[in-house]
């Protein structure tokens, strides 16, 4: 019987931490990362919402400093905002814990779509090469 309890106690603890341990797979710096100012990309959400043009996109967590969500997410950054997207995943753009994925780099993508409270809702997202 005292041998089952550290069986038990194992099956009850993992999965807790497993869920609310955050991403777990990001062995970077999580420091937030400065924006450089890049010509074309936009820096200001017009008064309509409709976002149209390029923005630098990131997972939010990682490089933006959003500790609202406990794990990874696809964030964009307009100015000094930063927006979840919705509409596409972090993971549709390649492994996101990859060397140049968005948990180790800011990208920058062309994207089309509009703004919702905190949210960024892409009609189309693609990343572009750099």
């Amino acid at each position: 019987m005292l041998k089952i309890i550290p069986v038990l106690l194992s099956l009850l603890i993992f999965p807790f931490n497993y869920t609310y341990a955050g991403c777990g797979s990001c062995k970077i710096d999580k420091t937030v990362k400065k924006v450089s100012t890049v010509p074309g990309v936009l820096n200001q959400v017009p008064d309509s919402g409709k976002i149209v043009g390029s923005v630098h996109a990131s997972c939010g967590m990682c490089n933006f400093g959003v500790k609202t969500k406990k794990g990874c997410d696809l964030s964009i950054k307009i100015g000094e905002n930063v927006y979840g997207v919705r509409g596409t995943s972090i993971e549709d753009h390649g492994d996101s814990h990859a060397e140049d994925g968005f948990c180790n780099m800011i990208r920058t993508a062309s994207v089309s779509g509009y703004i919702t409270g905190d949210y960024f809702i892409a009609e189309s997202f693609e990343v572009l090469k750099d």
